[in-house]
């Protein structure tokens, strides 16, 4: 018996988690509970009273059964009755009292991004997955950064969208091949952002792509490693592609961008090779390692903002003028649907066509990207350049957003006139 006789008989009313006055009506020691006294004290007075009372008339039953059931009923009667009904008016009681509001939680941001769930450490942790690689920080901030909400406003349209799959992904092991896949994304599109800038500066800093293209084709390898030879080129000349210069410089305490995509790059190798997260916990684990990576690249990569994407629609002439009237959509952010711009240059341009609108006008980002329709998706896709054949006249382009292959043969000619020389 826990207090009383009748607290044996009911388990405790469900309330909720609380630590007060009331919850010392269960936790308090039996010595201080008057029930169980009041109990106590009726066993003692039937046990002795009623034995030693003459019987005054006859019973059937033996003495001591006769005894016994009379001790039990006058328990029951005087002792466990009373307790009960105590029981039930403080629970009543508890039930009517008034009970303070609820604190309100503010409803989460709507574009706020995806958190990875907390992780209980009880033992020594494992080495890190990206340990030979990893630079700065040890783990991630713990409040969610807003470079990849900004960058999927202000980004080419690859990147805004490859950053749109990443937070849409429902799971952790869906956000680990996400962030491995907008980590390639940027890649490229540095990359083809950059040679199309070179190229119309009459740099001839593009034949280690002109091999890859022609050769096994252009990997995630192939876009670091060319990155990192241009890393002298920028130093010597700041103005030539204005960023670039700091997005590539390294230094002691604060890595260049190819230190951080060479990083997620071995990732995704290590992947792969069949060593990809086998739980929810390790994906999250990994996922956080590499969201730091990827926020380094978003704010190295910062100048891609001043060189946005835009795909021509239209090229009229003006003779008043000697001008040309550009209207052409603008290719940055993660909207499918990009908003239509008007331009007045005084060159023409390709229509169809994506452009990087630089510091002294248009460049055209062929044949390094273009707008193809894929057969497997029954659209026109944007897709970059992936391997090309001289002898089969053939060129192969992937799409960005679902990595088909598409046959472009009338850029091969496009791609032999790029430089096979280093400047």
């Amino acid at each position: 018996m826990h207090g009383n006789a009748a607290s044996s008989l009911a388990p405790p009313p469900p309330f909720p988690k609380r630590r007060n006055a009331v919850l010392r009506l269960y936790d308090a020691p039996l010595y201080r509970d008057g029930a169980f006294w009041n109990t106590v004290v009726w066993a003692l007075i039937s046990g002795i009273s009623i034995p030693t009372a003459s019987p005054t008339e006859p019973s059937k039953l033996p003495p001591w059964l006769d005894n016994l059931l009379a001790i039990i009923a006058m328990v029951l009667i005087f002792g466990v009755v009373p307790a009960w009904i105590r029981l039930f008016v403080r629970r009543w009681r508890w039930r009517k009292r008034p009970r303070p509001p609820r604190p309100e939680v503010p409803p989460a941001p709507l574009h706020a991004a995806p958190v990875a769930p907390a992780l209980r450490v009880t033992t020594a942790p494992p080495p890190s997955p990206w340990a030979p690689h990893r630079v700065g920080h040890a783990t991630p901030p713990p409040a969610p950064s807003a470079l990849p909400t900004d960058a999927r406003n202000t980004f080419p349209h690859p990147i805004a969208r490859a950053l749109r799959a990443l937070h849409q992904a429902p799971t952790d092991k869906d956000r680990y091949e996400a962030l491995l896949d907008a980590a390639e994304t940027l890649a490229i599109t540095l990359s083809v952002t950059t040679a199309a800038l070179l190229q119309e500066a009459g740099q001839r800093n593009l034949s280690l792509l002109r091999r890859a293209y022609f050769g096994k084709g252009a990997m995630f390898g192939t876009w670091t490693t060319w990155l990192r030879e241009l890393q002298p080129l920028a130093a010597a000349q700041p103005d030539l592609i204005p960023g670039l210069d700091l997005a590539l410089g390294d230094g002691p305490d604060d890595p260049g961008i190819v230190t951080h995509l060479n990083a997620l790059r071995h990732e995704r190798n290590r992947a792969y090779h069949g060593d990809k997260p086998k739980s929810q916990p390790e994906s999250a684990l990994r996922v956080a390692e590499g969201t730091h990576h990827l926020e380094r690249i978003l704010a190295k990569a910062e100048f891609l903002k001043a060189a946005p994407w835009l795909f021509t629609v239209s090229c009229v002439y003006h003779p008043r003028s000697r001008n040309f009237e550009v209207v052409a959509k603008d290719a940055m952010g993660d909207h499918p649907d990009f908003e239509r711009r008007t331009f007045t240059w005084e060159h023409p341009v390709g229509i169809d066509m994506f452009y990087v609108h630089g510091p002294d006008g248009p460049v055209p980002l062929s044949p390094f990207v273009a707008d193809l329709f894929c057969p497997q998706c029954g659209q026109m896709e944007v897709s970059y350049v992936y391997k090309a054949s001289k002898r089969e006249g053939t060129a192969t382009f992937k799409s960005f957003g679902r990595g088909h292959d598409i046959a472009a043969p009338h850029l091969v000619d496009d791609l032999l006139s790029l430089p096979d020389q280093r400047a």
